[in-house]
């Protein structure tokens, strides 16, 4: 089995299903009386970066060499190694 990193196949992509799926956690969060939403990402991962701040993510904390220190191979998007990760908060109260 070949190991692959988390995504999303092309023919998903530009559809609206992060967003909905985004925005349904949102409703269920402030639902549930959960004060935050806590997400991270790559710092080269730039339509998730884009897509979690159109939905009310704030960017809150840079974890160095997270990619590199907790998966076994290197990880490459936008050509460039994924090395740190972006931490993004969002208030739902």
């Amino acid at each position: 089995m070949k190991n692959q990193e988390p995504g999303c196949f092309p023919k998903f992509e530009n559809r609206g299903l992060a967003t909905f799926l985004l925005n349904f956690a949102k409703e269920y969060a402030h639902q549930h009386h959960y004060r935050k939403l806590i997400i991270g990402t790559g710092s080269t991962s730039f339509k998730q970066l884009y897509l979690y701040q159109k939905v009310g993510f704030r960017a809150v904390a840079i974890r160095s060499n997270f990619l590199t220190d907790n998966y076994r191979n290197p990880i490459f998007e936008n050509h460039l190694r994924l090395r740190d990760m972006i931490v993004l908060k969002m208030n739902t109260d």
